[in-house]
């Protein structure tokens, strides 16, 4: 082989070397997500790990004001059950948050708490406090 194809060779290899360590290095620097401690989340008697809740966010409600939607797992969701029509109370910290109709859990894992909860930086502060985490993004294909 040639001094030219050599080089043209080591100048190759080289340059995959730096790109992988380039890659090693941007992987490197992604950031675990940040984490919050959380406190006891019990729904219809029946208490959540961080594990059990998929996400929990702030929505407004139908008059517009702050409220909770904590998604679940299907597991958890099936564990606490509830019948048609029904109520479920929800407490945080052994704290009453008021109830959830059972037939969002039922149809969708979600646990939907109105009240008054304070402004939309408060009830993000309870949501993270429940999940652990940040809300997931939203989709931006949804319509």
């Amino acid at each position: 082989m040639s001094v030219a194809k050599r080089r043209i060779v080591r100048l190759g290899v080289a340059m995959g070397l730096a790109l992988l360590l380039a890659g090693s290095a941007v992987a490197a620097a992604v950031k675990p997500a940040k984490t919050y401690p959380t406190g006891p989340f019990v729904v219809a008697g029946h208490a959540l790990a961080a594990t059990d809740i998929l996400d929990a966010r702030a929505i407004p409600d139908m008059a517009g004001k702050p409220s909770l939607m904590i998604t679940l797992t299907p597991a958890a969701a099936a564990a606490i059950g509830g019948a048609a029509g029904s109520k479920l109370p929800c407490t945080l910290d052994a704290k009453p948050l008021g109830t959830s109709p059972a037939d969002a859990l039922a149809a969708d894992h979600i646990v939907a708490l109105s009240g008054d909860f304070g402004d939309y930086d408060a009830v993000s502060a309870l949501a993270r406090r429940i999940s652990g985490r940040d809300p997931l993004p939203d989709s931006e294909g949804d319509d």
